[in-house]
């Protein structure tokens, strides 16, 4: 291996991939970044239909307990307005907490709060924690809404973990041009070279390194993280690493399908929010820009369940809850989203993973390892970096 070959190859531009990525390039090594798409961000995507007006198709919001992003960039960091979510009764926005059973609260929150999040499921921990009723009239679908699938078997120890926030950037914000504005400037670190359309199909540990190729090129690192989603890393593990790799390569999906659609602000019945949780509705949830107000434009990204609707029937959907007619869709697009549908065995996978790829000169590094969160996904990820420096320093 020549001295020319980068320190690092990274493959897979999304929140996990750029993270890693700027966190080895910050302290002096060579990066090569490579993403088979034509797009930096992954499950962070910003729609831009006007000039002066963008819309985000996945990942929404980030929060000051994002430390690991944070510390790459704060630059264009934007507090969000305080506007919240509500729910949909008898065609008006009602508040969350008219939904909550006080009584019940009252009752299991003494007992609830002894309850070890270790290895249990969402639906079991806070049924226990605020009783059942509030279970699945106010946190099931809330939950839902949040991760873009059910969350009954989610694990409970990888949702909402207390994390030291940055008090220098806002509470709860986006950046100025979108989340995706703030990746590609987190990427834009010198000493990361980005490859763009550059799919990697085969990945070989060797005496000293890793060998990577696909569409008929090839390249050599000295250290490989693959920050892809599970069925890619666990076909490029499995190979030489068997059983584990395919394990990985079987987490399964929880598709959504989400509507984004651009109207005029006066068309729009609904009074300024945050977002709407979908609960029985065809919805998870559908998020608004009013974070971020404009004069003229306001936005709205519907998360489907799947399947439940055609194509027509969501936008007449999206219709009917904004008030508004088809014809008023200024703009409108469509995208499907995937996301691992995560489980408590999921951490078993994930700390099996750790430990079967400790000899070797490669990482597995994503949102299905360490919870969905942009930050808990990018704090993983710069973890097995300052591990790797870590032991070159020793």
């Amino acid at each position: 291996m020549t001295d020319a070959c980068p320190d690092l190859a990274v493959v897979g531009g999304g929140v996990a991939g750029v993270a890693a990525a700027a966190r080895a390039a910050r302290a002096g090594a060579r990066v090569l970044l490579l993403e088979a798409g034509d797009r930096l961000g992954g499950c962070v995507h910003t729609w831009r239909p006007e000039p002066d007006f963008w819309l985000e198709l996945g990942a929404h919001t980030a929060y000051n307990s994002y430390g690991a992003l944070i510390e790459l960039s704060a630059a264009g960091l934007t507090p969000r307005a305080k506007v919240g979510y509500r729910f949909i009764e008898d065609g008006q926005p009602r508040s969350p907490f008219k939904r909550l059973d006080f009584w019940q609260a009252l009752t299991h929150l003494p007992a609830g709060l002894r309850q070890d999040k270790a290895g249990r499921r969402v639906a079991e921990y806070y049924a226990g924690l605020l009783g059942p009723r509030n279970w699945s009239r106010l946190l099931a679908p809330a939950f839902a809404a949040v991760l873009s699938q059910p969350a009954d078997d989610y694990p409970a120890d990888w949702l909402f973990r207390r994390k030291p926030r940055v008090k220098s950037a806002p509470r709860k914000f986006t950046h100025r041009d979108g989340l995706q504005a703030w990746l590609a400037a987190i990427a834009a670190r010198p000493g990361i070279e980005l490859r763009l359309n550059c799919r990697v199909d085969a990945l070989t540990p060797t005496s000293d390194g890793v060998e990577l190729s696909g569409a008929g090129e090839a390249w050599s690192a000295r250290r490989a993280v693959l920050a892809l989603p599970p069925a890619p890393a666990g076909a490029l593990l499995a190979p030489w690493l068997g059983r584990i790799g395919e394990r990985l390569a079987a987490t399964p999906s929880a598709p959504c399908d989400s509507l984004a659609v651009v109207v005029e602000a006066q068309r729009v019945r609904l009074p300024p929010l945050a977002g709407l949780i979908g609960d029985a509705d065809a919805y998870y949830s559908a998020v608004s820009r009013d974070y971020l107000p404009h004069p003229r434009w306001r936005g709205f990204t519907f998360h489907f369940k799947p399947d439940r609707l055609d194509a027509a029937a969501r936008r007449r959907r999206v219709a009917e809850v904004l008030g508004c007619r088809e014809s008023d869709f200024a703009h409108l697009t469509e995208k499907r989203n995937a996301l691992p549908a995560l489980t408590t065995t999921s951490v078993e996978l994930a700390a099996e993973l750790e430990a079967t790829l400790a000899p070797y000169p490669v990482r597995v590094v994503g949102n299905y390892l360490n919870g969905l969160s942009l930050g808990d996904t990018a704090q993983h990820a710069v973890a097995r970096v300052d591990a790797w420096l870590s032991k070159a320093r020793a």
